[in-house]
């Protein structure tokens, strides 16, 4: 009954392909008449597949599905040191419209891990025992060799890399932080024992940044096998618009033998520096740096020209040095009467 349907159809297509034109029609009533052929013959042709799915999906097919696996029930002391394969190929017979449901979404199978060998196909016609007229013919691989170890667990430190750009005059106003910035991680002993810091593999990236920062990160280990106690981590760092400050600052002799004195020329250093625009009142009032030379430094020269270290004494404010003026300072000893 099908066939002949199909055929009906086939020749209902062919004389829609060359429909002729009836002499004296106009042409409006042409094309309406095409239109409404090709109507009934899409009907006709949605109608002759769906009888032939009807007829045909009746009876009892066989099929081969990849049927996606995935670990089960494990021992809470004991974790796998490889993962189980991805899927399964399973051959089936069976009605063809159950045949057609699992084609469409094959189902999970969930594999009750335990060392030694594992029954796939067992466990896989077991699971797969509520579809009543389908039956499980063969099961690749059939058998899995599982290798299990002792669980524990360590707290590491965890690591993000950045690559952050600011407008111009911002920057960042003390350290960011992770939180958390440790996780803790579980899984066979061989996978975890030679792991002490997790360094996301993704790099923050972000520009033009003028506001305070405060993105998650997700958390990935790169081994499926091991679990985290986090899945992502929070990344947060103040971000302020800066100015640029001045100070002169006197140099100092650090270390400096009883007896010996030494001048510099010039005497001073000027320093720039960048300041968040909140402090700087704040800064304009204190000395923030100290300018220095070693003595040590001194007795290893052999030019009379020294570079003094500049240190940053006011930590409490997030200053960033610029530049100082001049670079090469001339020095000379005098010797106390």
């Amino acid at each position: 009954m099908a066939n002949q349907l199909l055929n009906s159809i086939k020749n209902r297509l062919k004389s829609l392909l060359n429909p002729g034109t009836k002499p004296g029609s106009e042409e409006a009533q042409v094309k309406f008449a095409r239109k409404e052929q090709i109507i009934v013959f899409l009907v006709a042709y949605i109608m002759a597949v769906s009888l032939w799915f009807i007829v045909n999906l009746n009876g009892s097919f066989n099929i081969s599905l990849n049927i996606p696996i995935e670990t089960g029930t494990v021992s809470q002391n004991l974790a796998l040191t490889e993962p189980l394969p991805e899927f399964a190929q399973v051959s089936m017979n069976g009605d063809g419209w159950q045949l057609l449901n699992l084609y469409n979404d094959p189902p999970v199978v969930a594999i009750n891990v335990q060392e030694g060998e594992i029954n796939l196909f067992d466990q896989i016609r077991q699971q797969l025992n509520y579809l009543p007229d389908v039956d499980i013919t063969k099961v690749q691989p059939l058998v899995l060799s599982i290798n299990m170890e002792e669980r524990i667990q360590k707290k590491i430190p965890v690591k993000i890399n950045t690559d952050l750009r600011f407008q111009q005059r911002y920057g960042l106003v003390g350290n960011p932080t992770l939180s958390p910035d440790s996780i803790i991680i579980s899984g066979a002993v061989s996978l975890i024992q030679d792991i002490n810091q997790l360094e996301l593999p993704d790099t923050l990236s972000l520009t033009g940044i003028k506001d305070d920062i405060q993105t998650s990160v997700p958390v990935d280990i790169g081994n499926p096998l091991i679990n985290v106690s986090d899945d992502q981590v929070t990344y947060t760092a103040n971000v302020s618009e800066f100015t640029e400050g001045e100070t002169t600052v006197y140099i100092e002799t650090r270390d400096l033998p009883r007896g010996q004195n030494i001048n510099y020329t010039p005497s001073a250093v000027t320093i720039r520096y960048d300041v968040p625009l909140e402090q700087y009142a704040r800064v304009q009032s204190i000395q923030p740096y100290q300018v220095y030379v070693p003595y040590s430094k001194i007795l290893e020269d052999s030019t009379g020209f020294v570079t003094p270290d500049i240190e940053l004494t006011a930590t409490q404010y997030q200053l960033k040095l610029r530049n100082f003026q001049p670079k090469a300072i001339a020095y000379f000893s005098v010797l106390e009467q």
